[in-house]
């Protein structure tokens, strides 16, 4: 918000006069204008690249145009001290004028700019871009994270009983439900792998927190209020199960051609493993307790324990716990 503002700021002390209280005009019109784009980045832009990616840009465009356009208008009528009845009738003198010209260039540039970032982000990942320039992962190092691994359950059979096209379909609106409440939690999603989303948190952001949980739950109540879409759409309401866990993992950049950022470990291993015993102990959401001991859990979460168990292809066994709401019972 402060970059917008002080952007603006600039831009129109550099092009109407150099005086401060142009300086603070463009401030203000500039963190208006970041209200505006950013509420359009959060609740429009991604309901339309949901369906159209291309769409979502060129509407993002000229969003972006129309804000900046506006926030000319406003600068004019303000630095000129215009009334209402001078815009109307300098209208067509307002809209060609070098101001409005180079306004609306602005607003092309900021529209470059934001429209790759987007892009990248959404194609990418979160943040994949600032932390591929700063180099942050051009070397491995080990960190603290953890990871959520979010299954659908019985997605064989409901491939077969909607088509795959279909159940792609599924797919896709169901991770559009999980990527809001990720980013609703701080959280990122590391990688699609089939019909199963691999989420992952810094551990240093939920520590004495539960954010991770918070996510899991947050999921099941975006599904429970589209449950009529998914019904008009599918015939039915998706079920899903995860496992979390966390610890030390390896992170850095992989491949060439196609750049990634990956995490090595036993954590994703056994993270794994754990989204696996929720069929078999009929449980919607398992935790490590290990996991569990970083986190804080308010009261409307119940936790039973359900001891050590053990992992397919590990030797130790894993002390893990099954979360639900109160609410549940």
């Amino acid at each position: 918000m402060l970059v917008a503002g002080l952007l603006s700021g600039i831009f129109i002390y550099s092009i109407f006069a150099p005086a401060i209280a142009n300086f603070i005009l463009g401030l203000l019109i500039g963190i208006q204008a970041y209200i505006y784009i950013f509420s359009f980045e959060q609740f429009v832009k991604p309901r339309l690249a949901k369906r159209n990616f291309f769409l979502a840009l060129s509407t993002s465009t000229l969003a972006y145009i129309t804000v900046i356009v506006i926030s000319v208008f406003i600068s004019l009528i303000f630095i000129n001290q215009f009334r209402v009845t001078d815009v109307l009738k300098n209208f067509r003198n307002i809209l060609m004028s070098d101001a409005m010209i180079m306004g609306v260039s602005f607003g092309l540039l900021l529209s470059l700019l934001f429209n790759t970032y987007s892009m990248f982000e959404m194609l990418l990942g979160k943040h994949f871009l600032l932390k591929l320039f700063t180099g942050r992962y051009h070397k491995p190092f080990e960190e603290e994270r953890a990871f959520m691994f979010l299954d659908l359950k019985s997605s064989t059979t409901l491939a077969e009983k909607l088509g795959h096209k279909v159940f792609m379909n599924l797919l896709n609106d169901f991770f559009y439900d999980v990527s809001q409440a990720v980013n609703e939690t701080k959280g990122e999603i590391y990688k699609y792998v089939g019909d199963e989303a691999i989420i992952t948190w810094k551990m240093k952001k939920i520590k004495n927190k539960s954010l991770p949980v918070d996510c899991f739950f947050m999921i099941r109540k975006l599904v429970d209020e589209n449950k009529q879409k998914y019904i008009k759409r599918y015939g039915l309401v998706p079920d899903f199960k995860a496992g979390l866990h966390g610890g030390k993992v390896v992170s850095g950049e992989m491949g060439y051609v196609k750049k990634e950022i990956a995490f090595l470990g036993d954590v994703m291993n056994t993270t794994s493993r754990i989204e696996s015993l929720c069929n078999e102990l009929n449980k919607h959401l398992i935790i490590s307790d290990a996991l569990l001991l970083e986190l804080k859990l308010p009261q409307k979460y119940i936790r039973e324990h359900l001891g050590e168990n053990p992992l397919r292809g590990k030797q130790k066994t894993v002390s893990i716990s099954a979360i639900q709401l109160l609410d549940d019972n």
